[in-house]
């Protein structure tokens, strides 16, 4: 592995350092006219307004979101909007934000922990019939849905964070309109995504919270769930958003039948497939924790989710709900 930008630049050919170079200045212009000149922007070959070490802190992002699983031996990084946190776990700096390539969008806002690496999400770049400034607008929207800030602490509060958002697709923008330009950009009529279970979860930036009855780990949990939200013979439960407390195991449960949920010292409740409205469902607004999925039918989800991440257990259920996803 490289050791550091130029050095990897140095092992590609002529015509990819020279899409580098061209990618670059297209993002430095945009970003000069806009002009929102940001901490949290790196720019490779490109001063810094606060950080001296940029160049170093831009290629441990590299190293840490694109190396690790890259788009081919010769993908161009292009630039960086993000931040370090520290990991406690492994007592270690890591990279967190949105890392823009020439083939995709690398977005990581989870930190390794004693299970594993945390996996960033990948969104490929293209260019839609709506053209250029549509697409970035389609690709920044599904990047930061599901975006989940808490690991960035007092560093980024609700104005920054949609200054960020403004500022990545005005760089996805110049990066889009260039590759369009040297006739290198992907068409695409949308953004894949997953369409099985494991992998809508990674998408929607809910494979840290939620809970596989086939994970070993969490099989003294389940053990709990069983007693307080069980299940009919023969459901099989797919996830759980659920948590546990000394009154019991409570939260929301997703079987091959149906949505399943327990409140603390409340009675189970159950949804069956065919009563879930998909164009209904929506977070409670009296309740963040709360989940509605029709007339009368209330669901509980475990307090530890996040108003992002509650939103994303709605995606979730009304795909699932619409057989857009797979068991």
């Amino acid at each position: 592995m490289s050791d550091s930008l130029p050095q990897y630049l140095d092992s590609l050919p002529g015509e990819r350092r020279s899409l580098f170079e061209s990618l670059v200045a297209a993002v430095s212009a945009r970003i000069e006219d806009a002009p929102r000149i940001h901490a949290f922007l790196f720019v490779p070959q490109r001063p810094h307004p606060h950080f001296e070490d940029s160049d170093a802190a831009f290629w441990e992002a590299v190293t840490q979101m694109m190396l690790a699983e890259p788009a081919g031996a010769d993908e161009l990084p292009v630039a960086w909007i993000g931040y370090h946190v520290a990991n406690r776990f492994t007592n270690s700096r890591q990279a967190q934000g949105f890392l823009v390539t020439d083939r995709r969008l690398i977005v990581q806002d989870q930190v390794s922990g004693l299970f594993g690496a945390s996996l960033p999400r990948q969104h490929p770049l293209f260019v839609g019939p709506s053209g250029v400034a549509a697409s970035a607008a389609e690709i920044t929207k599904s990047a930061t849905a599901a975006y989940d800030w808490d690991f960035a602490g007092k560093l980024v509060d609700e104005a920054t964070a949609q200054h960020l958002t403004t500022v990545l697709a005005e760089t996805l923008t110049a990066v889009l309109e260039t590759l369009s330009r040297l006739g290198q950009a992907r068409e695409a009529v949308a953004a894949p995504k997953a369409a099985d279970l494991s992998g809508r979860l990674r998408d929607l930036n809910l494979a840290s919270v939620g809970k596989s009855p086939d994970d070993p780990k969490h099989a003294k949990h389940f053990a709990k769930l069983a007693k307080k939200l069980p299940v009919d013979p023969g459901e099989r439960i797919l996830v759980t958003f659920t948590d546990a407390t000394l009154m019991g195991a409570y939260g929301l449960m997703l079987t091959d039948r149906g949505v399943r949920s327990r409140d603390l010292g409340e009675a189970p409740v159950f949804t069956p497939r065919e009563r879930i409205d998909t164009a209904a469902i929506r977070v409670d607004p009296d309740n963040t924790h709360r989940l509605l999925l029709g007339a009368g039918e209330a669901h509980d989800v475990a307090t530890s989710l996040s108003e992002t991440q509650m939103r994303a257990v709605g995606t979730l259920v009304a795909e699932w709900a619409a057989g857009e996803i797979t068991e």
